[in-house]
């Protein structure tokens, strides 16, 4: 039977026994999860189990998990009592076929979703790319896809999606830049052992230290998979998925520093993995044109 398969971990529980004791910190934690519960059944959702500060879930539909996890992390993020003592949940979930036996579900639809909540961070929803597929059109326009990664029991790596939950906080540069025709546009990038050129259609750049990124950098301050330049809505836009942060200056602007956030890369400029360009010089440089 298909049907949608989720896991919500509280963070930050950890501490909270350490910082305010055991019983204080249970009722925090268990009035998280009472809001999680709430939320699944709104949503036509049943909670399968509880594994200490994590829910387990089964939806009808990619549709109605997307709205469930949307929704958690919209409450649990504007309550106040979670957010004063530092809590806050990460989703993953997954779709696919399931067995119930009882009272409990199975199946490469569970292994999967388990695993990928693993990848995510604090306040983050992931899936995979190919329950981001079966989502309606409104609601599949508001995943980004993050790459492809390695997972505990899979021989080969799964393409992942970030659920975007919340207005997307685009840094957008402003000047005197023309507007483009999305047909024509073309984004250069070049950097110390080469350049590459970037049309719409193509296939996402990874940009890191890893071997398996589009553009390999040997940064120190650099992650595996540092950031990402897509094409989104007729716009080039670089993500950042790091630890140390991407930082941007833009041609006439003042450099920014992006931690899990979205640049639109206008005109041309410069891009840092993990360091300010004035710390050793930017790794590499962009410039957007018309062909």
């Amino acid at each position: 039977m298909e049907q949608a398969v989720l896991f919500a971990d509280i963070t930050g529980s950890t501490r909270l026994y350490e910082t305010i004791g055991d019983s204080a910190a249970k009722r925090l934690v268990d009035a998280c999860l009472g809001v999680l519960r709430a939320v699944t059944a709104e949503f036509g959702g049943r909670v399968i189990k509880t594994i200490g500060d994590e829910l387990m879930c089964v939806f009808p539909s990619p549709d109605a998990v997307a709205q469930a996890a949307c929704e958690m992390q919209s409450r649990i993020s504007e309550d106040d009592s979670a957010t004063q003592h530092g809590l806050s949940i990460r989703i993953g979930f997954h779709a696919g076929p399931l067995i119930e036996e009882s009272g409990d579900v199975f199946g490469d639809a569970v292994n999967t979703a388990a695993r990928i909540t693993d990848l995510a961070k604090a306040g983050q929803i992931i899936t995979t790319e190919a329950a981001a597929h079966m989502m309606s059109p409104e609601l599949r326009d508001s995943t980004r896809g993050m790459g492809s990664f390695p997972v505990r029991g899979k021989t080969e790596s799964i393409a992942i999606c970030e659920v975007i939950w919340q207005v997307d906080n685009l840094t957008v540069i402003t000047g005197s830049v023309p507007n483009l025709s999305a047909a024509t546009m073309l984004l250069q990038l070049d950097y110390v052992d080469g350049a590459l050129t970037f049309r719409p259609g193509d296939e996402a750049v990874t940009i890191g230290r890893g071997s398996a990124c589009t553009i390999t950098l040997q940064v120190r301050c650099a992650s595996r998979t540092h950031a990402r330049i897509e094409f989104r809505r007729d716009k080039f836009v670089l993500t950042d998925s790091s630890t140390n942060g991407t930082y941007v200056q833009a041609d006439a602007d003042g450099e920014v520093v992006l931690n899990r956030e979205d640049f639109i890369l206008r005109g041309s400029g410069r891009i840092s993995l993990g360091h300010s360009s004035a710390e050793g010089g930017a790794d590499l440089a962009w410039n957007v044109t018309c062909e």
